[in-house]
């Protein structure tokens, strides 16, 4: 690791009491940091709009995962690299299923497991409950001669879980979460902030209903959205940004898991509401 050396259990200590893996909603803090451990692709560090605060994300399959859980309505809260203690029960589970414990490297000390999202969903009822999903590329589930560790670690990842009250466990790969999906939002997260002059209410209802009235097949993402931004009387480029900002905000919806959004490719059929879209992602 790059920015943190554990050699005893006085170095676990020491984090824990500075409060690392601990915290809620905007007070959380990541027991990893980007700074400390060797990232699998691009590593970066992304201000959250669900939970304001910075998300430490080690991979692009871990941003594109983020991605879906902040576009989720039923997701409140995102933990990530969520601390698993090596607690004396932990060790026990890992005894009972045949599992070697992790111990951190050229030691005897018990590695502390994460978990790549603990998030906490609502349900339509209000009730709240915790999630977690475990991340991992394509090729990590290949065969090679580390598959057989890396199934047991998310075996007892999910048993240690369990013992917490976290039944909702999913492996999320770049394959489950689907390309299309990755790259609308990827591109649709540009828009998440407007400025203020685009922030009018009767903006967003002027261009809504313009887009509803010229979206079809038959015409280009761009034309759409250059036709309605005239008839709203902003800018184009204002135009692309208010399209993002709008769809992110569930203000006009259509399933973006299943046509890659591109200004010279084909509109979709666009329509405006102010319920959530249930069907597009309802628990990533």
């Amino acid at each position: 690791m790059r920015g943190r050396r554990f050699k005893t259990q006085a170095d676990i200590d020491r984090y824990i009491s500075q409060g690392y893996g601990q915290g809620e909603g905007p007070q959380y803090l990541p027991w990893l940091r980007v700074q400390d451990v060797p990232s699998k692709g691009r590593s970066r560090k992304v201000q959250g709009t669900k939970v304001d605060r910075l998300h430490h994300l080690l991979s692009d399959v871990e941003f594109a995962c983020f991605l879906t859980l902040e576009f989720s309505e039923q997701v409140i809260d995102i933990r990530e690299q969520f601390p698993l203690f090596p607690t004396e029960q932990a060790i026990d589970i890992a005894n009972q299923l045949g599992i070697r414990y992790p111990l951190y490297r050229g030691t005897q000390l018990h590695f502390v497991m994460t978990t790549d999202f603990l998030i906490t969903l609502q349900a339509t009822d209000g009730t709240r409950y915790l999630a977690a999903r475990s991340v991992k590329t394509e090729g990590d589930l290949l065969p090679s001669s580390e598959l057989k560790r890396t199934i047991e670690k998310l075996e007892l990842e999910k048993a240690l879980l369990q013992v917490q009250g976290v039944h909702d466990w999913k492996l999320v790969t770049e394959k489950t979460m689907g390309a299309t999906l990755i790259e609308n939002l990827i591109w649709l997260r540009k828009g998440k902030t407007l400025e203020r002059h685009l922030l009018k209410p009767d903006t967003h209802s002027q261009f809504i209903h313009a887009l509803e009235f010229y979206a079809n097949k038959e015409r280009t993402l761009a034309s759409v959205i250059r036709a309605s931004a005239t008839s709203t009387h902003i800018p184009y480029t204002d135009g692309i940004l208010l399209f993002k900002y709008l769809v992110l905000n569930k203000n006009i919806c259509f399933d973006i898991t299943k046509q890659e959004l591109k200004l010279t490719g084909f509109c979709p059929l666009l329509t405006a509401s102010n319920m959530p879209v249930s069907k597009v992602l309802k628990a990533a």
